[in-house]
């Protein structure tokens, strides 16, 4: 991907998710609310749009209509055989990256896909993050939730919560909070950002009572990474009690925080930003975001789904890869 001035609008590459999801109701909704637009492309089969388009809803005629002349050749779905095949989600996933190889697209958008389904269609990991960073050889990243008020970046993602613990390291922790630090200033503009960083245990361990993880691993991250950011503006504070440090993030203490592990930091987010909160992927060679929701089969179909985090989603890809420098 080329470099840009700022002003550019770049463009986006859009995966479909489960075709039995809300996903493709969601991209017809963004077009039709004119979220995606010339020079994106929509990775989708044809026939899961049309029949997301089937309801009669006041969006569907004109989203289809516009999403129709964004969407890739229908050779990129080779392997599934219809409308309700789950094959097509991993093929438009596969499809998009590689496009994303060879254009100039500056962001990815992708929606809610069903993970077991993806396994048994021969997709070997756990979400999307894992694939991203593995088909763009990174191995320092982290998935992180953003809303129109709380940064909350992972060290551990999609793991058993008994398995927490032993996979939480120094070197991981700094490596998430380094991430979290450069893109609050590169992707956010925050020039001097503040960033929490949370304890393991209850009341981060309070003083080795509760665990020695917080002591002995998580307070070694934060010196390292308080060294790393002293000649580059950024400040880290932890480990602190994760009951207190959301309100203070919340009222504007940090600019971000990073989390031990997924509930830690999904729960807090979530209360505030369940129908805004977008999923960024911090680390990879472009911008990639997702809604923070999955793929609601229960009302896949019904158009009830609420399209905000969707069209959050494309917003801060749109956004992020602009103020980046991605081209067009």
């Amino acid at each position: 991907m080329s470099a840009t001035s700022s002003s550019r609008r770049a463009a986006l590459a859009v995966t479909q998710g489960d075709p039995r999801g809300i996903g493709p109701e969601l991209i017809l909704r963004a077009c039709a609310a004119g979220k995606l637009v010339p020079g994106d492309r929509v990775f989708a089969r044809r026939d899961v749009l049309e029949a997301a388009g089937r309801g009669g809803e006041p969006w569907a005629a004109s989203g289809l209509e516009r999403a129709t002349s964004l969407l890739v050749g229908p050779e990129v779905f080779a392997r599934s055989s219809g409308p309700r095949d789950p094959t097509s989600q991993v093929e438009a996933l596969e499809a998009a990256v590689s496009a994303l190889d060879t254009t100039t697209f500056g962001g990815l958008v992708t929606a809610p896909i069903e993970k077991l389904a993806c396994q048994r269609a021969g997709f070997g990991f756990p979400g999307h993050t894992e694939y991203l960073a593995t088909s763009s050889g990174v191995d320092s990243f982290a998935m992180c939730l953003v809303g129109p008020t709380l940064r909350v970046a992972l060290v551990t993602i999609h793991v058993p919560l008994r398995e927490v613990a032993d996979r939480v390291s120094t070197v991981g922790v700094a490596a998430v909070g380094r991430l979290l630090g450069a893109a609050l200033q590169r992707w956010f503009g925050v020039a001097s950002p503040r960033v929490g960083v949370l304890g393991l245990n209850p009341h981060a361990g309070e003083g080795g009572m509760l665990g020695v993880e917080d002591a002995e691993i998580i307070a070694p991250a934060v010196e390292e990474l308080s060294r790393w950011g002293s000649g580059r503006h950024i400040v880290f504070e932890g480990p602190l009690p994760a009951d207190t440090a959301f309100p203070r993030h919340q009222a504007g203490d940090f600019d971000g925080v990073v989390a031990m592990y997924h509930d830690q930091g999904l729960g807090p987010f979530k209360l505030a930003h369940f129908h805004d909160g977008v999923n960024l992927t911090l680390g990879l060679p472009y911008v990639r975001t997702s809604p923070d929701h999955g793929t609601a089969f229960d009302i896949a179909g019904t158009g009830l789904a609420n399209p905000s985090s969707m069209f959050a989603a494309i917003d801060l890809a749109r956004s992020l890869a602009s103020r980046a420098g991605y081209a067009d």
